[in-house]
């Protein structure tokens, strides 16, 4: 049976509906296909703006935590300074006074009151040992470093509670 007589009747309408079926569903497969991606494309375009957005927002908070960071740290900073600098001026007064003492140009005095070696307080134990009426009682020269410790340590402390202080407010 040639090929020409096959498509007659019946049997071509059915090859006729076969191909026609294919045809259309190939077309429509293409359609819901094109459809599909457009909505894909439009979906992943609303997803890189929320994601641009949220970038955007990060960006802002990050500066912001960066500004705020900073104003901080200058706060600080300051607080440190005035504290501190007010402990570097002392310790030049301090280096001062030592020399001077050292020099011999100042004499550190001890405010004391001796009573009367007759009057049962301090024994007499030779002319060196009393002091007399008026005199000062100076500090011992191997006593010196520990009086400019002592000084030096309470105006650190101080500097230090200071500077606490500050950055608590």
């Amino acid at each position: 049976m040639p090929i020409g007589t096959a498509l007659i009747g019946w049997r071509g309408y059915v090859v006729a509906l076969a191909v026609g079926g294919a045809v259309a569903g190939g077309a429509a497969w293409a359609a819901q296909s094109w459809r599909y991606g457009a909505k894909i494309a439009a979906m992943r375009a609303d997803e890189a703006g929320r994601v641009a957005e949220a970038q955007r927002q990060a960006r802002e908070i990050l500066q912001r935590r960066y500004a705020d960071v900073g104003l901080i740290n200058e706060r600080n900073a300051k607080a440190e300074w005035a504290a501190y600098g007010g402990l570097r001026s002392a310790q030049i007064e301090d280096d001062g006074l030592r020399a001077d003492v050292d020099a011999g140009r100042q004499r550190l005095h001890v405010a004391a009151a001796c009573p009367a070696a007759s009057g049962g307080g301090v024994p007499k134990a030779g002319a060196a040992a009393g002091v007399g009426n008026g005199a000062r009682a100076e500090l011992d020269p191997a006593a010196r470093s520990d009086y400019f410790a002592l000084r030096a340590g309470i105006r650190q402390m101080t500097a230090q509670l200071e500077a606490c202080q500050a950055r608590l407010r």
